[in-house]
């Protein structure tokens, strides 16, 4: 099954269509100087925080000036070349997206979405959907449109559309084989028709496909046809013909390299490598499209513990010989997993835990996950840690404080999405850094303030602006799908905190306009231990920007959302937007 499922998405690459640029020789000695002129260059450097010019060689940064006659340095003598186009504009350094997932990307974007909220995908829209009926009316709209043998589609959630299970999708499609992929992602429900094609349409085959080491058996129902949590990547690798056919992965690395490429993302981190389809399979693919010369982006591969097998320093030294290359890369650092899914309410929460009483999931259980923790640890490895509540969070804290202190090493808490005020005093005091999914307070803030949480907790969901106050390095991800692949819509809802119905929850949570872009920045890139090279401009880093129509600054919190992004320049290369 991998070896077919590597063959299709190698042979689908020579089919993706390019970003148009013009490609110039190289010249290592910096004899050849572009000079970009703005309105203003916003550098993100502290020292240095704004320019009017930027001199790029080599791809590199070479200086920035606030004149032509003080780069002299470095235009006297040399083929130098003046670029105007950007006179008018405004020029950030490239967006850093530090935690994504590229399978999980190109596998969501070819499916139909309905969900909660609107979502504008390359060359569609999907409106927002709320309510049982509406939600049925959509389903079934979205059926009769498609001629797919197993229908899938993303964005249910229970909260804003009602319980879904395996009868209540029969009843909706008796002669359909259909798949409701739920909004957290960490959720399958399948009806009778699509377990019957996925050959566990029985209990004796349903209960033996998910009878493996590392599945909570309670995480797999034959009754309701949900497949969740541990049993998530089984339940993928089932429906694996069906989302990765040529076409779709075809599709998807379009789509994905065109939505990056609108939103100003230059660098990103793969958050869970080799945990859709093996090392093997997803790292030729991923290292043939990003070495790709019109692919205006690079990634960081960050693995999930699993997929390292023996020393994880020999595995380093091994995946990133065969594989690694300037835009497709290893570092000593890995993925794991605490508790559930935020978005389905998995995530594990303290008492008074869930007003209906329900408890919530580990992914990992604490102490596997303390000797996953120990074992990269002791290897010298930085740790990024999938965690979402507060039961989760201190279970987590625990183990990392547990383990011998190490400068050269980071530990960082992925999404974070409830944390007590004692808990962001513990993370600042131990030096912890946090990547945040603030995604969660814009979607969820109403609808678990009348479900799940009760209003206050609801309401400081996402409490990031704790965090800024005790000077926590903070990153802004978007976990696509969990929310779109756009820094600076996630800025914008960590900097306002305004829900889907219009509310403004516990302002004083909200980010510093200044802390939201250098999490869109600076911060996102040491959260993924690459501040060295990307995230602000200045000499000798990535020459990497993104043109923006204004001043994020000027225009204010909540503006952000409106602004325009006309393209990128990757490495001293341009790349329209459009």
């Amino acid at each position: 099954m991998r070896y077919w499922f590597l063959v299709v998405m190698v042979a689908c690459l020579a089919a993706v269509s390019p970003v148009h640029a013009k490609s110039e020789p190289i010249v290592s000695t910096y004899d050849d100087i572009v000079v970009y002129e703005a309105a203003k260059i916003i550098t993100m450097e502290p020292g240095y925080p704004q320019a009017k010019y930027v001199a790029v060689s080599d791809g590199i940064v070479v200086a920035v000036a606030q004149n032509l006659e003080e780069l002299a340095p470095w235009t006297d003598g040399r083929r130098v070349t003046v670029d105007r186009q950007f006179a008018s504009q405004v020029l950030m350094p490239g967006f850093v997206e530090p935690h994504i997932h590229p399978m999980q990307t190109i596998m969501m974007l070819p499916l139909p979405f309905i969900s909660p909220e609107a979502w504008d995908l390359p060359g569609r829209h999907y409106p927002g959907v709320t309510g049982e009926e509406e939600y049925e009316a959509r389903l079934r709209e979205a059926l009769a449109e498609s001629e797919e043998e197993l229908f899938i589609t993303w964005g249910h959630h229970r909260l804003f559309h009602g319980e879904m299970t395996r009868q209540k999708l029969d009843a909706i499609a008796p002669d359909r084989a259909v798949v409701i992929w739920q909004r957290s992602f960490h959720e399958i429900i399948a009806n009778t028709k699509a377990l019957e094609l996925l050959d566990i349409g029985t209990q004796e085959a349903f209960v033996a496909e998910f009878d493996r080491p590392g599945i909570d058996p309670s995480h797999a129902d034959f009754a309701t046809g949900v497949i969740h949590e541990t049993a998530l990547f089984n339940g993928v690798e089932k429906l694996r013909p069906y989302l990765f056919s040529p076409q779709k992965m075809q599709q998807g690395l379009v789509e994905m390299r065109q939505m990056m490429l609108e939103n100003g993302v230059t660098t990103s981190a793969d958050l869970a490598f080799g945990g859709f389809g093996g090392i093997e399979a997803e790292a030729p693919l991923f290292k043939s499209f990003y070495d790709q010369d019109d692919t205006p982006s690079r990634i960081l591969a960050i693995p999930v513990a699993p997929s390292v097998e023996g020393d994880p320093n020999d595995w380093l030294a091994r995946t990133s010989g065969k594989y690694g290359s300037e835009k497709f890369f290893f570092s000593d650092r890995v993925k794991l997993f605490a508790d559930g899914a935020f978005f389905a309410q998995f995530m594990q929460m303290n008492p008074p835990g869930y007003s209906d009483g329900h408890e919530g999931k580990w992914i990992t259980e604490p102490d596997v996950l303390e000797e996953q923790a120990k074992r990269f640890w002791d290897a010298g490895w930085s740790l990024h840690t999938h965690v979402n509540g507060d039961k989760g969070a201190d279970v987590l804290l625990g183990i990392l404080e547990r383990l011998p202190e190490r400068e050269a090493q980071d530990r960082v808490l992925e999404h974070l999405g409830y944390s007590t005020e004692a808990q962001n005093r513990r993370i600042g005091e131990m030096g912890l850094m946090v990547s945040a999914q603030p995604n969660y307070i814009r979607i969820l803030g109403d609808a678990y303030a009348r479900s799940g949480l009760g209003p206050d907790r609801a309401a400081q969901m996402n409490r990031l602006g704790s965090l800024e106050r005790k000077g926590v390095p903070l990153g802004l991800h978007s976990d696509f799908n969990m929310a779109p692949i756009d820094p600076l819509y996630l800025a914008w809802v960590a900097s306002t905190r305004i829900t889907l119905e219009g509310n403004e929850k516990a302002p004083q949570e909200r980010l510093s306009l200044e802390k939201a872009l250098r999490a869109i920045t600076i911060e996102a890139a040491q959260v993924i231990g690459l501040d060295d090279q990307v995230g602000s401009i200045a000499s000798g880093k990535k020459a990497d920007f993104v043109v923006l129509d204004r001043d994020p600054f000027e225009s204010g919190a909540k503006a952000l959302n409106d602004v325009q992004i006309h393209g990128v320049i990757f490495e001293g290369r341009w790349f329209s937007a459009q």
